[in-house]
C-alpha cells in the first residue's frame, strides 16, 4: 500500500480520542527526534472507529502541525481493525515479480472482501524449512474506503500521503528501533480507546497479528455511569487514581471485570498461537496506546498473563536535544507515541 518512495516522513496516528504526530531524522547512524506532539479530539469526531467529522479531525491535525512548527508535507498513516486483513500464507516458490502478477488471484482465496474493494500488498518471508519448494508470504489487504478517508483528512490538513501502513507493523518498527531482539518472541500490544492491536513477532518478522474489539472507552463509560461524571471527567479519573494507595482491584468491580476480560482474550490469543507453534509464545509483553497509561495496568496484566509486562517507551534509544524536549515529560506520554514513531521511521525502499 505504498504510494511512492519518500525520503523523510511525518508519522500521523489518528486515534479515536487523539491525534499523534512524530518526525525524526535518520541522516546519520542515529535516530534523532525532531518533533512530537498530540492533540485531543472531541468524542463526536470518531465513533466506533468511524470518522464522523472530517473537517474537525483535519482542523485539529492542522493546528497540531502548526503548533509543532512542522513544514514537511510528506506523511505516513496507519489503519487497523476490521478494515485490515493480515494473513501468512504458503505458496510455491515464486519471484517477487511473478507473485505481483498473481497476488489478486491468491488473495481471493484468503480474504473475506471483494479484491476490488481493497489495496493489496505482500512480503515474501522466505522458503519453509521442511518444504524448500514452498515459501511463506505475508499478505495484507486494506479496505480502499478506509484508506481513502485517511488520505482525504491528511490532504485537508495540507499533507501529501506517501505511505499507508498497518498499526501492528508500525509498533514493530518502533520496538526494533529501541529494543534488542534476542530471538525470543515479543508481544507488542497497542491499547486504544476502541481497539487492542496485538503483534507477536521475533527477529524473523511477525508471527501473529490480531485486532481485538476492546478498549479504554469501555472503562471510561463505566466510570461515567457509576460516578455520574462527564465523559471528560471520567477519562481523567481513569488515569489519575493512585496505585500506591489503591489496588486496581479496588477501583471497582465493573472496571476489574472489564480488565479481566481483556486479559482472558489476550491469553486465548497467545494459547492459539502456542498451539500451532509452542516456540511462538511471547517471552514478554510491551504496552502502548492511551489505555496503557491506566495506573497499575502493567503489573495487573503481568499477574494475569504470567509474563513480564512493561510500558513501551518508543523514545528509549532515540536521540533528542535537551533544549527541545524534556525526556521525563516525553516518557510520561511515550506509550501513546509508539505508532506515530513507527510511522516516522518509514523510509525509501521500505515494504
Amino acid at each position: 500500500m505504498r504510494f511512492s518512495k519518500p525520503t523523510k516522513l511525518i508519522g500521523v496516528d489518528i486515534g479515536s480520542q487523539a491525534i499523534k504526530v512524530c518526525q525524526v531524522d535518520q541522516t546519520s547512524n542515529e535516530i534523532t527526534l525532531e518533533h512530537y506532539g498530540q492533540a485531543n479530539l472531541p468524542p463526536s469526531a470518531i465513533q466506533d472507529g468511524v470518522f464522523k467529522d472530517h473537517q474537525v479531525i483535519a482542523g485539529n491535525l492542522t493546528g497540531l502541525l502548526g503548533h509543532l512548527g512542522i513544514t514537511t508535507k510528506e506523511a505516513a498513516f496507519a489503519i487497523s481493525g476490521y478494515s485490515v486483513i493480515i494473513k501468512k500464507i504458503t505458496l510455491p516458490l515464486l519471484t517477487e515479480k511473478e507473485l505481483a502478477q498473481t497476488i489478486h488471484l491468491e488473495a481471493e482465496q484468503h480474504i473475506p472482501f471483494d479484491v476490488r474493494e481493497v489495496n493489496l500488498d505482500f512480503q515474501i518471508l522466505g522458503p519453509l524449512k521442511d518444504e524448500p519448494d514452498t515459501m511463506a508470504v505475508l499478505l495484507v489487504a486494506g479496505k480502499k474506503d478506509i484508506l481513502e478517508t485517511h488520505q482525504q483528512i491528511l490532504q485537508l490538513a495540507g499533507l501529501e500521503v506517501k505511505i499507508a501502513d498497518v498499526t501492528a507493523f508500525a509498533l514493530q518498527n518502533a520496538y526494533e528501533a529501541n529494543y534488542p531482539l534476542d530471538g525470543k518472541p515479543i508481544a507488542a500490544m497497542d491499547l486504544g480507546s476502541e481497539l487492542i492491536t496485538v503483534n507477536v513477532f521475533n527477529s524473523s518478522g511477525p508471527l501473529f497479528i490480531r485486532d481485538l474489539p476492546l478498549g479504554g472507552r469501555q472503562i471510561t463509560e463505566q466510570i461515567q455511569t457509576r460516578a455520574r461524571l462527564s465523559f471528560k471527567d471520567a477519562e481523567e479519573a481513569k488515569l489519575k487514581w493512585n496505585p500506591e494507595l489503591q489496588s486496581l482491584e479496588s477501583v471497582g468491580p465493573a472496571v476489574l471485570e472489564t480488565l479481566s476480560s481483556w486479559a482472558e482474550e489476550i491469553k486465548r490469543a497467545f494459547d492459539f498461537l502456542a498451539a500451532s507453534d509452542p516456540e511462538s509464545r511471547p517471552s514478554k509483553v510491551v504496552l502502548s496506546g492511551g489505555s496503557a497509561l491506566i495506573p497499575g495496568l502493567a503489573p495487573f496484566f503481568s499477574r494475569e498473563l504470567k509474563l513480564p509486562v512493561e510500558l513501551f517507551n518508543p523514545f528509549a534509544r532515540i536521540k533528542m536535544s535537551p533544549d527541545l524536549f524534556d525526556r521525563e515529560d516525553l516518557k510520561r506520554v511515550a506509550p501513546q507515541a509508539a505508532t506515530a514513531l513507527g510511522l516516522a521511521l518509514r523510509r525509501r525502499g521500505d515494504r
